[in-house]
């Protein structure tokens, strides 16, 4: 008895040592040394963003808990930290206390590239540019359109920022992550001769945008087209009865939808309307599933539909 009662306790003294040598062997090493950023280029960065107390700051990689302290203390944002590091996260914490910010901020010692960022309003990270662009994809895919991202030293790529800075060597870049709105249109404003179809095609890369609107087998390309988060706006020029007509977009993106006016100038409906459009499903093959869409004109498929590319 006692001797089967020894082999078993000495099997589980190994399947634990087996089980804890597994767990930390599964634990990463830091993707890169810690390096604080200037206090003054943090402070630079929050007031690029616009940082107030509305503000959920995430800081990936957070190092002493600079960023998210000084969001906290200086601007009155939350915040949070991610490192992998425990020790960072401890030197955080006791920073967060000794500056009487503790309740308004946390530390997580986890792997940001599986932390969950979905609440996060603003993103700040000081890394590296292969991993900006190893996260870029789940920044775009997660953070809701009009999240921010303030990057010291390190770009994304083909991802332009918004904003840019300068402190002597080094670049502030800031992103807002856009919404998703490649693909067409449907808009039906009412007319003198009642509902009036219209097609709007938009192509996307990231943040920019250009497209086309069609009415009545015209087609006139955007003029100042803008996407800011989940805002969007452009002007067409046309004609209608043999008037030239102006009209400015001006709308907010949710999902399928886009809410908002369009202003117009000229012809016999001059005035602001509302502008609700939905897009339009697409078959397997691709295509619209309503026929006669409008198709940007050849000078216009410099981009390409990005929908899929990282997010947008």
């Amino acid at each position: 008895m006692n001797r089967r009662f020894g082999t078993g306790y000495r099997l589980l003294v190994l399947m634990l040592v087996c089980l804890s040598a597994s767990v930390f062997a599964q634990k990463r090493e830091p993707d890169i040394f810690f390096a604080p950023t200037p206090q003054k280029v943090v402070e630079a960065m929050l007031e690029m963003a616009g940082v107030n107390e509305k503000d959920l700051v995430y800081d990936l990689g957070c190092g002493d808990g600079r960023f998210v302290i000084t969001a906290a203390r200086k601007f009155g944002a939350r915040g949070v930290g991610v490192d992998i590091d425990p020790q960072r996260v401890e030197e955080s914490t006791r920073n967060a206390e000794e500056q009487g910010v503790s309740n308004r901020v946390r530390f997580i010692e986890d792997d940001f590239f599986e932390t969950d960022i979905r609440e996060a309003t603003v993103i700040t990270l000081y890394l590296l540019s292969e991993l900006n662009l190893k996260l870029r994809p789940k920044l775009l895919s997660e953070l809701r359109p009009g999240s921010r991202v303030l990057s010291y030293a390190f770009e994304m790529g083909d991802w332009k920022p918004d904003k840019e800075a300068r402190d002597q060597e080094d670049g502030l870049y800031y992103w807002v992550i856009p919404a998703k709105v490649a693909g067409t249109w449907q808009w039906s404003p009412d007319g003198p001769d009642g509902k009036q179809p219209y097609r709007i095609q938009l192509e996307q890369r990231y943040q920019e945008i250009k497209g086309a609107v069609r009415f009545e087998n015209k087609e006139a390309m955007f003029l100042e087209p803008k996407l800011e988060g989940d805002q969007v706006s452009f002007a067409v020029i046309s004609e209608y009865q043999g008037q030239s007509v102006r009209m400015k977009f001006n709308g907010r993106v949710n999902g399928d939808t886009i809410t908002g006016s369009v202003d117009i100038q000229g012809s016999s409906f001059t005035g602001t309307q509302v502008w609700n459009a939905t897009r339009l499903r697409t078959t397997g093959t691709g295509q619209d599933s309503v026929p006669g869409v409008c198709r940007p004109t050849s000078n216009n498929r410099s981009y390409k539909n990005t929908a899929a590319h990282d997010a947008p």
